[in-house]
């Protein structure tokens, strides 16, 4: 039978958790077997030196747990610096165990909110690895924090966290990792939105707390009535009490510009005020 070229890569979650089983639990064996269903092992994987793929695979593998005890002691500076450097000497590497190196990478970054290297390390990939599933979805995830995508931003962190949590999920370490980190930057974007948000605003609809914010009502009144905010159901509005803004709240509305304004500056580009 004639060698064909490899399979597309999958594209539903349960597919990518078949391909991630063949491609990254037994990397070893990626060597001779690209695609699930491939009858030989293509020429483009196997004609560059067979003990040289696996080692770089090796490296891979020999990295995760470093990887792992970072993510646990919470030091995303050293996961970028570490991963860097191994990804930067990996270029063009189509191996799919690369990814155990990758999403760590990229999630680290976007914890740190540091997103143009997110950016250089996903187009750093070859095409294989790129249109891959998981690959796909930080892709997604990143250019919605981007460009500031806020309901966009945690249905696609859900997303992400959801293909975690599966039961058949390929590798329970990488599963760990995913759900880990993607918590963490939730959080930390959250706090982040919330402090701008702050600076933005003396008063707040709840509405539009909600969608900066990606929480419900009483989620959202919780945590303002505990950071200095007040919460007035008639309005359904929240008002800052921060000491540098009592003096000003009673005269909100006659001196200052409508919150309908400020909702519009920020909802236009709320990353503009961070400095």
């Amino acid at each position: 039978m004639a060698q064909g070229p490899p399979t597309p890569p999958p594209m539903s979650a349960t597919e990518l958790q078949d391909e991630a089983r063949d491609s990254i639990l037994n990397a070893g064996e990626s060597s001779a077997r690209t695609a699930p269903g491939s009858s030989s092992a293509p020429t483009s994987v196997t004609a560059n030196a067979p003990a040289q793929t696996s080692a770089v695979q090796d490296i891979y593998q020999q990295l995760f747990p470093r990887i792992v005890d970072l993510v646990s002691r919470g030091e995303f500076v050293e996961i970028t610096r570490l991963a860097e450097g191994y990804d930067l000497n990996s270029e063009g590497d189509r191996s799919y165990s690369r990814l155990l190196l990758i999403a760590p990478l990229v999630l680290s970054y976007l914890v740190l909110d540091d997103l143009a290297p997110a950016q250089f390390a996903l187009t750093r990939l070859p095409d294989n690895l790129a249109s891959h599933p998981l690959s796909r979805i930080l892709t997604r995830l990143l250019a919605s924090t981007c460009d500031r995508k806020y309901e966009n931003i945690y249905a696609r962190a859900q997303d992400l966290f959801s293909i975690s949590q599966q039961p058949d999920f390929p590798d329970s370490d990488l599963a760990k990792v995913v759900a880990s980190m993607i918590t963490t930057f939730v959080d930390t974007f959250r706090h982040r939105t919330f402090a701008l948000l702050s600076r933005a605003y003396a008063s707040l609809p709840i509405s539009a707390a909600q969608i900066y914010l990606g929480l419900g009502s009483e989620e959202i009144i919780s945590i303002a009535t505990n950071t200095n905010w007040q919460y007035d159901a008639p309005s359904q509005t929240l008002h800052s009490i921060s000491s540098t803004q009592v003096q000003n709240i009673a005269t909100v509305a006659t001196s200052a510009p409508s919150g309908l304004s400020t909702f519009h500056l920020v909802a236009t580009g709320l990353t503009r005020l961070e400095f």
